[in-house]
C-alpha cells in the first residue's frame, strides 16, 4: 500500500510541474531588460516599497540562451540561468520562473501586460512581490 502511495504522489509531482525547453511563449515574452517598479507584501499585505522609498534601482536582463542577470543601480549583483515550468496545484495553474545564480530563487510568474510582469515568491505568504516594467 505504502508503494502504491508512493507511486501515485511520483507520478503526480512529475506531471504536475515540466520544465519547458526555450524558447516557449512564456520565455519569449520575457526576453528583454526591465526595471522594478514596485515591491508590495509583507506579513499586513500592505507593505509597499519603490526605487525612491528605498533609494535604489533595480533590473533585470533575460536572453534567449537562457541566461539572466540582475543589477542594482545598473551594478550586476547576480546572474546565471533561469527556466520557466509550468505548475498546476491547489492555487491553479500558473507559470514559475526559477533563476539560478549566486542565489537560487523561485517565483510565480505573471504577466500583468506585455510590458509589466510581476514576481510573487513561491512558498511564503508574507514576502514581498515584485513589478518591472520593460526598459
Amino acid at each position: 500500500m505504502k508503494k502504491s502511495i508512493l507511486l501515485v504522489f511520483s507520478f503526480v509531482l512529475f506531471f504536475s510541474c515540466q520544465e519547458a525547453d526555450l524558447p516557449t511563449p512564456e520565455s519569449e515574452n520575457i526576453i528583454g531588460e526591465w526595471e522594478w517598479l514596485e515591491s508590495v507584501g509583507g506579513i499586513s499585505g500592505t507593505g509597499q516599497i519603490t526605487p525612491s522609498s528605498q533609494g535604489e534601482t533595480r533590473q533585470l536582463e533575460f536572453k534567449k540562451n537562457g541566461k539572466f542577470r540582475y543589477c542594482r543601480d545598473d551594478k550586476k549583483e547576480d546572474k546565471g540561468d533561469f527556466t520557466i515550468t509550468a505548475n498546476t496545484d491547489s492555487w491553479g495553474e500558473y507559470l514559475v520562473l526559477k533563476l539560478e545564480g549566486d542565489e537560487t530563487s523561485m517565483s510565480g510568474l505573471s504577466f500583468l501586460s506585455t510590458d509589466t510582469i510581476q514576481l510573487v515568491p513561491v512558498d511564503c505568504a508574507d514576502c514581498y512581490s515584485a513589478s518591472y516594467v520593460r526598459k
